[in-house]
C-alpha cells in the first residue's frame, strides 16, 4: 500500500503507463524475462505471474518527486505477491511461501512450475 507521501505517484496516469510497459517488456534489469513473469522467481527457474511492479530503490520523502526513481524502468522490477512480501519483510532474503529449507539450510522449491 502506498504511503501518504507517494500516493500521488501511484494514482497518476504516468505510473499506470510505466507499470504497463514494465509488465509487458522482455528486457529487464536482470536480463531477458518473459513478459508478465516474476523476475525473482525466474532467476530461480520458475515461471510465476508477476502481480506487482516494485521500485528497486524505494520511494522516500526525499526522492518522491524524482522521476529517475519513481518512473524509471531501470528502477522497476516485476514480482509475484510472495516475492514482493519477502522483499518488504524484515528479512528480504526470506524464502517465499512456496519454498522451504532442508536440514542443511539448502533452499527447496515446492512449486512444480519449472522452466525445463
Amino acid at each position: 500500500m502506498a504511503r501518504d507521501f507517494s500516493r500521488h505517484i501511484y494514482h497518476s496516469a504516468r505510473w499506470r503507463n510505466i507499470q504497463d510497459v514494465a509488465m509487458k517488456r522482455s528486457t529487464t534489469t536482470i536480463g531477458m524475462v518473459p513478459p508478465g513473469m516474476c523476475e525473482r522467481c525466474y532467476q530461480h527457474g520458475f515461471m510465476r505471474p508477476a502481480k506487482v511492479v516494485h521500485h528497486i530503490t524505494p520511494i522516500s520523502p526525499e526522492n518522491v518527486n524524482d522521476p529517475s526513481i519513481t518512473l524509471n524502468l531501470d528502477n522497476l522490477m516485476r514480482l509475484c505477491q510472495d516475492c514482493h512480501a519477502a522483499v518488504h519483510s524484515s528479512n528480504p532474503d526470506a524464502a517465499p511461501s512456496r519454498c522451504e529449507f532442508d536440514e542443511e539450510g539448502n533452499l527447496i522449491w515446492k512449486e512444480e512450475t519449472w522452466l525445463w
